[in-house]
């Protein structure tokens, strides 16, 4: 499928933390859950690529989800200070990281940070198409003013067949349904019972190697595990 380029609007703005906020654009195209978008905003002559946010069955309407780099001041004075009706020049969808075909469950999302992006998208296309797969959702953030989607998530998790596990690294007040430190081996270990399945990792580098590491400790089929990383 080839990336066609357009020019569309801001539809709306949400703001899912601090220093993350959803993009809604007024523009709809077939897609698969997890793909990206290439994105161009007026006055800042790079070209950035994001994952969508969105599904596939949400018409009308598509989602990128961001996280704001102060440290960027090219990004954060041009992408952050967009408002509804701001034009942007988009071009999609590309890449591969998405949902098999046929939807085989389970499936285990592991997320770093901003990394829980396209498994958002992913998981409300499950949701819609295949309510009965079984997911589950591993989301590693400093602490809880981190979590993004944080109240979809939680709502989502009321079904049995989707858990949410979100894990905080510089936060110590551990409670039944989060975690602390990192994701590992223990941690994983207590909540999956089974290694069969796909496993999606998205975040930073380092995160998505050191995790691909455990799950090949764990006995996981390397072809099994797909990533996405920056």
């Amino acid at each position: 499928m080839s990336a066609a380029t357009q020019t569309t609007q801001v539809l709306d703005i949400f703001q899912e933390t601090s220093d993350t906020q959803t993009f809604r654009l007024n523009t709809y195209f077939a897609y698969k859950p997890g793909q990206s978008i290439s994105l161009l905003v007026p006055g800042d002559p790079k070209k950035r690529f994001y994952s969508l946010s969105s599904s596939p069955t949400e018409k009308g309407y598509i989602s990128i989800t961001i996280k704001a780099d102060r440290e960027n001041p090219a990004l954060y004075g041009s992408l952050f200070t967009l408002e509804k009706g701001s034009p942007v020049e988009i071009a999609g969808p590309m890449g591969s990281f998405s949902l098999p075909d046929p939807l085989t469950g389970p499936f285990y999302f592991i997320a770093g940070g901003s990394g829980v992006t396209p498994f958002r998208g992913m998981i409300r296309y499950l949701r819609d198409v295949q309510p009965a797969t079984e997911c589950w959702l591993l989301h590693s953030v400093k602490s809880p003013d981190d979590l993004i989607f944080k109240e979809e998530f939680l709502e989502w998790s009321k079904n049995s067949v989707f858990r949410y596990i979100p894990t905080f690294t510089r936060w110590q007040d551990a409670t039944e349904e989060a975690e602390t430190g990192r994701i590992g081996e223990t941690l994983l270990r207590k909540h999956l019972t089974l290694t069969q399945g796909t496993f999606f990792l998205c975040g930073p580098k380092l995160f998505v190697t050191d995790m691909e590491h455990v799950l090949i400790n764990l006995q996981v089929s390397p072809e099994s595990i797909r990533r996405e990383q920056w």
